[in-house]
């Protein structure tokens, strides 16, 4: 049995990522009572490509690969965080995300996520920055005749 994480624990977690690295203490003890703790045993599906997406998860522990039209295109770990497109747009899930190795994550609700970023402009800023970066990496990898 593994033992869950304390409230305090999950903002360690939390203040490292780049996601919440400029929110308060205040805002990561309130990301750190909206998230549960769960594990995902290898081979566990997280995200399923087309599907709804009402969970956003942050890897604690494991790797995950994200796959894109049978290709797997990334590997993820500790500290990457997966499905928030979804709880921003309201989109269907954009890739598959499998569990590699046994995964602990911890798992945001869409509403808990919108009542995040209502009350957390340094949240949505950071969430915008990480965007960013995304696409800033996406547009590095096209090749330049593309771009």
């Amino acid at each position: 049995m593994v033992t869950r994480f304390l409230r305090r624990d999950k903002i360690a977690i939390l203040s490292r990522l780049p996601l919440f690295e400029a929110c308060t203490k205040r805002e990561l003890a309130s990301m750190a009572s909206l998230t549960v703790d769960t594990e995902r045993p290898a081979g566990s599906v997280l995200t399923r490509e087309g599907r709804d997406g009402g969970l956003m998860f942050v890897i604690v522990d494991g790797e995950a690969e994200v796959e894109r039209d049978g290709k797997v295109i990334k590997r993820l770990g500790p500290g990457d965080v997966i499905g928030e497109l979804s709880l921003i747009d309201g989109l269907p899930r954009s890739a598959n995300v499998r569990a590699v190795t046994d995964t602990r994550v911890l798992e945001l609700a869409r509403d808990d996520f919108r009542t995040l970023a209502d009350g957390s402009p340094k949240f949505v800023r950071n969430l915008l920055r990480a965007l960013s970066l995304r696409i800033r990496d996406m547009d590095e990898r096209w090749p330049a005749e593309l771009r």
